[in-house]
């Protein structure tokens, strides 16, 4: 599989929203986000959330080339730029235009998720973008270093990054991702700004949910992303993943905690505007707790509840 562009891994003929997984600095479309040989985007979520179609997006996120010539503009403006585009293109095509989308980053996969929300947010009703974020109802984030103190910086994320791969961090070839840019600074102040306008609006076309999730090991001894970093207070949920920042994204069976929560992160973002409980088999469960249940196929979440429909 090429490592660049929107690759399609499933895509169900009842599908009612699209998910796509966004990998993080040196990242790879397939690598990313698989252990022991399993891609867990496409060999295990659709058990569990049948009723879709699911994309790897992959982007030149290498820092260091050998051949300066290859060097592409991997600023995140760029990259999300790139990923309106190839969905909208890809969503056109298959008469989709205007079925919901989930967006998951992984680490800096994240900023460009945020990134392409606020374009559309802030772009012209006939941008790519617009059309993007209009359908945007949800956002998991899995270790991505939102600026949450000024020793929490995404450039000092990606700088502990390439410190596990031994790749020198000079300010400069940071600045080819934009993570020591002052344009990435109007993301992290634009970007909660316009998340809870969308998340406090009274109207169901608006309705996107945001969750923030951030590891707990370190990755060979480091701290990749602190807590703090990891989440926006007020913008969202935000939980615990006992992974390190490589494995926070991976999982080989969907018995695996970070998995479930994930799931059921992901169910809660589909869920209809303004539904509410029925009957005596709904059960309180905690959506983002460590012991969340994943519902089954004729059930929502909804809050801290799962409803069966």
């Amino acid at each position: 599989m090429d490592n660049y562009g929107l690759k399609e891994v499933y895509n169900s003929a009842q599908a009612k929203v699209d998910i796509v997984f966004l990998h993080g600095l040196r990242g790879d479309v397939l690598g990313t986000w698989t252990k022991d040989g399993v891609v867990w985007p496409k060999e295990l979520l659709p058990k569990d959330v049948p009723e879709s179609r699911i994309f790897l997006f992959g982007f030149d996120s290498r820092i260091v080339h050998r051949d300066q010539s290859s060097v592409t503009n991997t600023e995140i403006h760029s990259d999300a730029n790139d990923l309106c585009a190839k969905l909208v293109a890809r969503r056109s095509s298959s008469a989709t235009a205007d079925r919901p989308i989930i967006l998951v980053g992984h680490s800096l996969g994240g900023l460009v998720a945020a990134q392409a929300f606020v374009h559309g947010e802030q772009k012209a009703a006939t941008s790519d973008a617009k059309s993007i974020a209009k359908n945007l109802r949800g956002l998991v984030f899995l270790g991505t270093p939102f600026k949450g103190s000024p020793s929490a910086r995404p450039a000092e994320a990606a700088r502990k990054i390439l410190k596990l791969f031994g790749v020198s961090t000079q300010d400069q070839t940071l600045k080819l991702l934009g993570v020591d840019s002052e344009r990435l600074d109007e993301l992290t102040r634009a970007f909660p700004e316009l998340l809870n306008k969308r998340r406090m609006s009274r109207k169901s076309e608006n309705k996107i949910e945001a969750f923030f999730f951030y590891e707990t090991l370190k990755t060979h001894s480091i701290q990749i992303v602190d807590p703090d970093s990891a989440q926006i207070p007020g913008c969202g949920d935000c939980a615990p993943i006992r992974a390190s920042h490589i494995d926070i994204c991976r999982f080989s069976k969907d018995t695996e905690e970070g998995y479930s929560v994930i799931v059921a992160a992901i169910r809660k973002a589909m869920l209809p505007p303004n539904i509410e409980p029925e009957g005596s088999g709904s059960t309180v469960i905690n959506v983002l707790g460590k012991a969340v249940n994943v519902v089954a196929q004729n059930q929502y979440i909804h809050g801290d509840q799962h409803v069966t429909l």
